[in-house]
């Protein structure tokens, strides 16, 4: 599946004209899409149901006329209101034959007329909008948002003053319930500002799948492109073969953190796993992740990590060992010795080895000018809004209005995997296209789950996949373990702990394996 741009959507629509299709043909499977969606919203009871089509001028107005017709032609009552005059148009008589009552220009009896409705279809701007909200439909937009919170809302293709490349909203945007993505989800609306707006999202297919090119957008990970990234278990294997992990990090105040992040790498599938921390929290770390080996490094409780002596002696216990990957920075904490530590170890690393960074490790190379340069193995960074700002050198709300854009982009200038996370977690590598995690649930809004993210990562390498792959294959497993265990906890808002997220790694995996996809779909 493919997130597109306006602008992309109309060059797929005209090449499906080109071979043959027409405008009515596309609009009235748009029309009979946006109808089944308002039937979903209803529980699949129409009859006597009462609908009211918000209908502009354009193309997105006419698949909400359609949509109307059909409606009534089920059996609902169905009140068609254009704030903008469609003058001579078929579609409209055709809604008045089949019943629908139809206003247009005059909105005197607006307000009696949202009283009754149950449901509003929103069909008053599509993607070509390029001017702020004025005149009649600003004034529609502001009467439906009064009695939005009692009716629901289906937005046709997208919520009306969407900006469907960079989920930027006019002031007067109405908020959906549900948003009716007609051929193909628009990138807008997978940002964290449009999927506030969207609700949940019902991709329609139209008759366009053909004529959308593999390189068009952003690719949207599905359940069987996952599927089939996951790491193969033979029936006759052992621990030897699923690869050696190696865990470091923690510090005096993030004990937990390494232990997240090994316990989710031995879920994921990784034979062993190691922990390398500060000696003075080793024998916490032990009894939190008994599974995994430990590793203790010499520490001082000012300084922290004792500097290119810590390096060395991890180094001389890796001798018997070799880790197949490594996750270096959950809980590592900052101070003199640790930065120094960090700095050393990187260095060191083996050249062919694949590591993952995270937290604390990327705030320290933030520091750095021209960081990546110092990379020399297969790398995944996981940095959340915040670090990816201190990365680039710029703000957040820069990082958050251009995901995609400054992901892309950083990913070639850095030569590493990037996992930018938050609400739909974009995955970049240099010579890869892009992906978006479809995956967005506010339970995951809870300490520690990234760590878990970075050790089903981590764990992924070792195992032998790319850092692309188990990218791309860790941050879907990791929201698909979210809503398992969000469901089991009866909230999927709220009261998410990192480690229920952890249990249900391996049912996650199960679940994707057979080509089910996460409980319950983020899409609809």
């Amino acid at each position: 599946m493919r997130a597109v741009t306006a602008a992309e959507m109309r060059r797929i629509e005209e090449d499906a004209i080109a071979a043959g299709a027409t405008v009515e043909e596309l609009m009235l499977r748009a029309g009979r899409a946006v109808a089944n969606a308002v039937g979903k919203a209803l529980e699949e009871q129409i009859v006597g149901r009462r609908v009211l089509v918000l209908a502009g001028p354009g193309k997105n107005g006419g698949d909400g006329l359609i949509a109307a017709r059909i409606l009534r032609q089920r059996g609902a009552l169905v009140w068609v209101v254009c704030p903008i005059p469609r003058a001579d148009d078929a579609l409209l008589e055709e809604c008045a034959a089949a019943g629908c009552s139809i206003t247009q220009g005059n909105l005197a009896d607006l307000a009696t007329t949202l009283a009754k409705a149950e449901l509003i279809v929103d069909a008053l701007l599509g993607t070509g909008r390029s001017r702020a909200i004025e005149g009649a439909t600003l004034n529609v937009l502001d009467a439906v948002r009064g009695v939005a919170n009692t009716a629901k809302v289906v937005a046709v293709d997208l919520p009306s003053g969407l900006d469907s490349d960079t989920g930027g909203a006019d002031p007067a945007t109405l908020s959906a319930d549900m948003t009716v993505a007609l051929g193909s989800v628009k990138i807008g609306c997978l940002t964290p500002a449009g999927a506030e707006i969207c609700g949940q999202i019902h991709v329609a297919g139209i008759g366009l799948e053909s004529f959308t090119p593999m390189d068009a957008g952003i690719g949207v990970l599905t359940v069987d492109e996952v599927g089939r990234l996951l790491p193969e278990r033979r029936a006759t294997g052992h621990k030897g073969m699923f690869g050696h992990s190696l865990i470091i990090g923690g510090s005096e105040a993030y004990r937990g953190a390494p232990a997240l992040a090994a316990l989710a790498t031995a879920r994921a599938g990784s034979g062993t796993v190691a922990i390398a921390a500060p000696d003075s929290i080793t024998a916490s770390l032990a009894s939190r992740a008994p599974e995994a080996t430990h590793i203790p490094l010499t520490s001082h409780p000012q300084t922290g990590l004792t500097g290119a002596g810590a390096v060395s002696q991890l180094m001389a216990s890796l001798q018997t060992k070799t880790p197949d990957a490594y996750c270096i920075g959950p809980g590592l904490g900052r101070s003199v010795g640790t930065d120094s530590f960090a700095d050393v170890l990187l260095r060191e690393l083996p050249a062919d080895t694949s590591v993952v960074l995270d937290a604390d490790a990327l705030n320290r190379l933030a520091e750095k000018p021209g960081w990546w340069e110092s990379l020399s193995g297969p790398t995944v960074i996981t940095p959340h809004p915040g670090e990816m700002a201190r990365l680039c050198g710029t703000s957040v709300e820069e990082v958050q209005r251009n995901r995609f854009g400054i992901a892309e982009a950083k990913s070639k200038e850095w030569g590493v995997t990037v996992v930018l996370k938050g609400a739909y977690t974009v995955v970049a590598s240099p010579d890869e296209p892009p992906s978006i995690c479809p995956l967005a649930l506010p339970a995951l809004a809870s300490g520690g789950t990234g760590d878990a993210l970075a050790g089903i990562i981590t764990g992924f390498l070792a195992q032998g996949l790319s850092t692309h792959d188990a990218a791309r294959a860790g941050v879907y497993v990791h929201g698909a373990a979210a809503a398992l265990a969000a469901q089991a906890n009866g909230n999927m808002a709220s009261g998410l702990l990192a480690s229920n997220l952890i249990e249900k790694i391996p049912a996650s995996m199960a679940v994707i394996g057979r080509g089910e996809g996460p409980v319950p779909p983020m899409f609809a």
